[in-house]
C-alpha cells in the first residue's frame, strides 16, 4: 500500500518490522492479561506490555495515514477499547470481553482490504485521502 502524503508518522526504514515486533510483544501481553480474565490474578507487567504495545501499534497506524479513524479497521478498535473499559467496569465478565476482543482482532487482521480499508462515512474503500475525494 502506497503511505498517504497526508500523515503525522512518514515512512521510515524498518516501520514493517517495528510494527511486526510491536504487534507479538501485543500478543504476548495479551496472553498474560487474558489469564486474568481466567485465574482472576492481574499480572501488573502483562498490562503494561498490552497497553504499551497497543498504544504503540495505533498511533503507528493512525497517524501514518490519517483516513485510518474512517475505516473499519479503526472502528474495530474503537469497539476494542469499549470492550476493554467494560473489563473493569463489569469484570465478572471480563472473559466473555476478552474473548470478543480476540475474535473481533482476528476476523479484522485476517479480512480482505475491502473489509479493513472500509470507510464508514463515506460508505466505499478509502486507502488514502484521495480516494474520498470525487
Amino acid at each position: 500500500m502506497a503511505e498517504s502524503n497526508h500523515a503525522l508518522i512518514p515512512p521510515f526504514t524498518g516501520k514493517r518490522w517495528l510494527k511486526i515486533l510491536l504487534r507479538t510483544c501485543h500478543l504476548v501481553g495479551v496472553a498474560g492479561v487474558f489469564s486474568y480474565a481466567l485465574i482472576g490474578e492481574a499480572q501488573v507487567h502483562y498490562w503494561f506490555i498490552t497497553i504499551i504495545t497497543g498504544v504503540g501499534l495505533l498511533v503507528l497506524e493512525a497517524l501514518s495515514n490519517l483516513v485510518w479513524f474512517v475505516q473499519v479497521r479503526a472502528l474495530v478498535m474503537y469497539i476494542k477499547l469499549v470492550l476493554l473499559v467494560a473489563v473493569f467496569i463489569y469484570p465478572q465478565y471480563a472473559w466473555h470481553f476478552f474473548i470478543s476482543m480476540i475474535i473481533l482482532s482476528g476476523i479484522i487482521s485476517h479480512a480482505p482490504s475491502s473489509v479493513r480499508y472500509y470507510s464508514f462515512l463515506h460508505f466505499k474503500k478509502v486507502k488514502s485521502i484521495h480516494d474520498i475525494k470525487g
